[in-house]
């Protein structure tokens, strides 16, 4: 009786280990969730930088520019600092910017040779939404480009009333 207690407690505490080695540890999940919040908060703020290019013919100088009391909207903030993400403009009539983050896991990709995220699927089959999100560990840049085709201007009052 003996050895079987010691094997049921052998046999637990090795799925426990392994179950470590295929889920990660819970800091790692921690991290990996932390960093998923700054690829999201990336995006919203590249969704409020289109907006207000759209909205004012021009990028914001800074990312306080994009508070807007009215709509009860403001730029996010790094999750685990509070500090704000690093803008720049890169050229102004090129409608390109920049957008920084400091990351402290990598991302996954199908190409990385770790597990992906499930991929979301679309008209043509599986995607993966984040493709041009990609970070390694550390400052990660990504520079947007605004395709005015795209995300044409809105039309001043003047202009609608013609």
């Amino acid at each position: 009786m003996k050895t079987f207690t010691y094997i049921i407690i052998a046999i637990v505490a090795i799925a426990i280990v392994a179950g470590f080695f295929v889920l990660g540890t819970p800091q790692a999940e921690r991290l990996k969730k932390l960093d998923d919040t700054r690829v999201s908060n990336l995006q919203d703020i590249q969704w409020q930088i289109i907006n207000y290019w759209q909205t004012k013919k021009t990028l914001p100088e800074n990312l306080d520019l994009l508070v807007n009391v009215t709509q009860g909207t403001r730029p996010p903030v790094d999750p685990e600092t509070g500090e704000s993400y690093s803008y720049k403009i890169v050229d102004q009539k090129k409608i390109t910017f920049e957008l920084c983050a400091n990351f402290k896991t990598e991302s996954l990709t199908a190409n990385s040779g770790k597990t992906k995220s499930t991929p979301v699927y679309g008209p043509y089959g599986p995607v993966d939404i984040n493709w041009n999100w990609q970070h390694g560990i550390g400052r990660s840049c990504f520079e947007r480009t605004i395709d005015p085709d795209m995300y044409p201007l809105n039309p001043t009052p003047k202009e609608i009333i013609r």
